[in-house]
């Protein structure tokens, strides 16, 4: 399903590229923040895109320990739920979004995307507040099980890394653990 996405999120990469991003903050709980963090620390970002800090904690020391590494002006916030109704990820949204009001007084959303479900409180919200891009994930996949669908992909095109490699690369396990291949092979 996601390889039918690769020209979207080849073009999404190329304008995070371009917006010159130095941080990206995932702003999720959970399923839909473990994955980006994994990818993070693994392949590191590219040269030229942004450091992904992932921000899964409400504790206030935290919320603020990621805050002071930001130039509010170069970041890009990913607000990332499957549900798309938590508490803490309107109380991240809510943070942070006014603090870009000052730093992008003409359209603070533009500094946002939104990783959720169809139909969600966050697909509403983003629309509402003008996010630069929503993604839209199955909902037939579980948070957990979310790695190769947008809430992990997405971030990974943020970073700067190969997308397509990375779902080949799942796609041939995939196929090698599969009932057909000999339990020797597999």
């Amino acid at each position: 399903v996601m390889k039918s996405h690769g020209a979207e999120l080849q073009t999404f990469q190329q304008e995070v590229k371009a917006a010159g991003f130095k941080h990206a903050v995932l702003l999720g709980m959970g399923g839909s923040s473990l994955a980006p963090e994994v990818l993070q620390r693994v392949l590191g970002n590219a040269a030229g895109f942004p450091e992904l800090l992932v921000l899964d904690s409400t504790d206030p020391g935290r919320v603020k320990d990621v805050e002071a590494k930001l130039d509010l002006a170069k970041t890009l916030f990913i607000v990332s739920s499957k549900s798309g109704g938590t508490i803490e990820l309107d109380s991240f949204f809510k943070y942070f979004f006014d603090r870009e009001k000052s730093a992008r007084p003409d359209n603070p959303g533009r500094a946002f995307i939104a990783i959720t479900d169809p139909g969600t409180a966050l697909e509403s919200l983003a629309k509402q507040n003008h996010f630069w891009k929503t993604f839209l994930a199955p909902e037939d996949v579980g948070g957990r099980f979310s790695a190769l669908t947008v809430f992990g992909m997405v971030p990974a095109c943020v970073i700067g890394a190969d997308v397509a490699k990375i779902l080949n690369g799942a796609e041939r396990m995939m196929a090698e653990c599969s009932m057909e291949v000999s339990l020797e092979e597999n």
